[in-house]
């Protein structure tokens, strides 16, 4: 009895921890409401849907500053330089579907 009551309760607990990763799995980050790092998110859209290496420069370097400026947020710095990683070793499938979830993953701010 103890044994199957001890088997309940790590199944549980182990079920519980599972939903809890997963709760946290598919948020995107939010560019808050800043109109700078949305259009540098846009522009490396373009970039990675046209497969041209030049504008990914462009829209990382815009990233960058954006960061160390404070208008991007870590972890959507993170993203986006992941992205941008992607494109630099040519992965552009696998950016454009990163990338897509970034962008439609945005709440648009209420007026």
């Amino acid at each position: 009895m103890i044994r199957h009551s001890r088997f309940r309760w790590t199944a549980t607990a182990l079920l519980l921890a599972a939903l809890s990763v997963l709760a946290g799995c598919g948020k995107v980050p939010q560019f808050q409401g800043n109109e700078d790092s949305l259009r540098a998110a846009e522009a490396l859209w373009t970039a990675v849907c046209s497969k041209r290496m030049p504008l990914v420069e462009q829209s990382a370097a815009e990233i960058e500053r954006l960061h160390q400026a404070g208008t991007l947020s870590d972890d959507a710095h993170t993203i986006l330089v992941e992205v941008v990683t992607q494109a630099r070793a040519e992965e552009w499938d696998d950016a454009v579907s990163q990338l897509r979830a970034v962008l439609q993953g945005q709440r648009r701010p209420t007026q």
